[in-house]
């Protein structure tokens, strides 16, 4: 690859050195010299500028600008056009190396795929959430901060999803390699689901080094790409310290038919961080932009091992909001000094008869506490719902209360298998879906249909029945998907 060119002067920055170089712009390392920081300039190349390349490089500094806020994208500061037809964005500088070139130096941990999957789950369902589909989600476009932190980047070539009836862009690109089948034969310009195949896609990489049709040693070109990715199921990553469940979640996130995948980044997260949990890791936060598009709201989930971690539930709200001219709480009664440990320890008869009546209040508030929480019934008889139920945000928005992974079971009978299942957090109005296969394997490109519980599958004497059913209730809320379950019809 040759050397970018000369580095433009930009007023106000100093350059320092090239940082590298794609198919239509350079990047560079400056220092900025109020407030002095370093930042990274990335600079439209002159040779082979089309209107659609200058067309996707204002989208990219328009989308990025809207999407700044949020702490795993990478932050722009401004964008310039010149006088002479080029342009400039001005953003954040990540140090290297990013997470391709990480990849290929050293191995991943399980702990941190997880963790990097959910932060990048949440940046890219933030996108969603404002319109955008970023189109082009593959680990070289994942920076990492100083602290750690992962930075989703060049949003090029991102845009809104088109219409069935709306043309595509034939000067749109793709990264093959992480790309999924519909887009690359034409069948799709990218939606939602895309961008989840892509996220799996690259999560796979970060576990094995290598994109997850490559071959090592054959033919990687796109030509011999393309037909793996859209007849080859996807392989295993050939660790052994890669739980089953990551590898199922894994493939149903690159399944060939986009409706037989996660429908959001938001339900791929939480089908990692039930990973999390299953595997006794600490909770990775979503960190998501409210439907409004105004306000973030957080994960605020318990934590895998708290004495809270009583389910697989996130809970995703909108904190309130505190303005400006907003009166600043009272400052809290300062602590007591810790008692000297040498000082003799007297207690007078009034402090006494003082802790005793504390003492007996607060039993006494237990007690009549007690008492109302077991007398406490809703109107049509089922229990009072838990404060974690009913919470809301100071504006008034309802938690999404997320459900949990079911235990699917089931029994076999002549000509059918019974599928049952259960969860904790049960709720009237809960609704399943349920996808059904002859194998295991076959299960992530297998259609997901509604279904009661129990639920029957009819089957001829031999055949073998794969099944794997999720929870789904109000405001879209999907939890994770059972571990299958396979029975044979006697």
């Amino acid at each position: 690859m040759s050397a970018p060119p000369p580095a433009p002067h930009i007023p106000g920055l100093v350059h320092i050195q090239p940082l590298g170089s794609g198919g239509y712009a350079d990047v560079y390392l400056y220092e900025q010299q109020s407030p002095r920081m370093n930042v990274a300039v990335k600079v439209l190349k002159r040779d082979g500028l089309t209107p659609a390349i200058r067309r996707q490089f204002v989208e990219e500094a328009n989308t990025m600008a809207a999407l700044a806020d949020h702490p795993y994208i990478v932050q722009v500061f401004r964008s310039e056009q010149t006088p002479d037809g080029g342009a400039y964005l001005v953003m954040k500088y990540y140090p290297p190396p990013n997470l391709a070139v990480r990849a290929k130096r050293e191995r991943f941990t399980v702990e941190e795929v997880l963790r990097t999957g959910i932060q990048l789950a949440s940046a890219v369902e933030t996108a969603h959430r404002a319109g955008i589909v970023h189109r082009d989600i593959k680990p070289a476009n994942v920076l990492v901060s100083q602290y750690g932190a992962p930075g989703l980047t060049d949003f090029g070539i991102a845009g809104r999803a088109l219409a069935a009836h709306e043309e595509h862009d034939d000067d749109v690109g793709v990264s093959v390699p992480w790309a999924p089948p519909e887009i690359l034969y034409g069948q799709s310009n990218g939606d939602v689901r895309s961008d989840v195949y892509s996220l799996a896609a690259t999560l796979w990489h970060l576990l094995v080094g290598r994109s997850p049709f490559e071959q090592p040693g054959g033919d990687n070109s796109a030509y011999a790409l393309m037909p793996r990715i859209r007849a080859t199921p996807v392989p295993p990553t050939g660790r052994a310290d890669v739980p089953l469940s990551l590898e199922r979640l894994l493939a149903h996130g690159m399944a060939k038919n986009p409706a037989a995948r996660p429908q959001s980044a938001l339900e791929f997260a939480r089908g990692l961080q039930a990973i999390e949990t299953e595997q006794r890791l600490p909770r990775t936060p979503l960190v998501v932009l409210d439907e409004s598009g105004d306000r973030v709201a957080a994960d605020t989930g318990p934590s895998a091992g708290s004495a809270q971690a009583d389910d697989d539930r996130t809970m995703v709200r909108t904190p309130q909001s505190v303005s400006a001219q907003s009166p600043v709480p009272a400052p809290s009664a300062p602590a007591p000094e810790a008692p000297d440990v040498d000082a003799p320890r007297t207690i007078s008869g009034g402090v006494l008869l003082a802790i005793v009546g504390v003492v007996i209040a607060v039993l006494v508030g237990a007690l009549v506490w007690a008492m109302s929480s077991r007398g406490g019934q809703a109107a049509d008889g089922e229990a009072s719902p838990s404060p974690s139920q009913v919470a809301q945000s100071g504006g008034g928005a309802p938690i999404l209360d997320l459900p949990e992974q079911p235990a699917l079971d089931g029994r076999v009978e002549p000509g059918s298998v019974i599928f049952t299942w259960n969860y904790g957090g049960m709720r009237t109005g809960d609704f399943y879906r349920m996808r059904v296969a002859g194998s295991e394997a076959e299960l992530a490109d297998a259609s997901v249909q509604s279904v009661p519980m129990p639920h029957t599958v009819p089957a001829p004497s031999g055949a073998m029945v794969c099944a794997q059913v999720a929870v789904s209730r109000g405001q879209g809320a999907t939890g994770p998907y059972s571990a299958a379950k396979c029975l044979t019809v006697p």
